[in-house]
């Protein structure tokens, strides 16, 4: 395995305020966030779903079972 240096890795006065600029942006947008949150409820809050609601929202149609009637006398 061959042996190299380190890779130098210079910060720059650009990178610095690109970094302070996004961080500043992310912090409004989480703000916003937190300010919109109150406003509408959560989507999961509609309580429990019937099986007949989740079967058709995942396109799954269940065979009925089939009833066989036997005379046993």
């Amino acid at each position: 395995m061959l042996r190299r240096p380190p890779t130098t890795v210079e910060l720059k006065l650009d990178d610095i305020r690109e970094y302070e600029y996004k961080r500043q942006q992310m912090g409004k947008d989480q703000e916003k966030q937190s300010k919109n949150f109150g406003d509408t409820p959560p989507p999961w809050s509609g309580g429990p779903k019937s099986k007949e609601e989740i079967y058709s929202r995942i396109g799954y149609a269940p065979e009925k079972p089939v009833q066989i009637r036997t005379n046993l006398l």
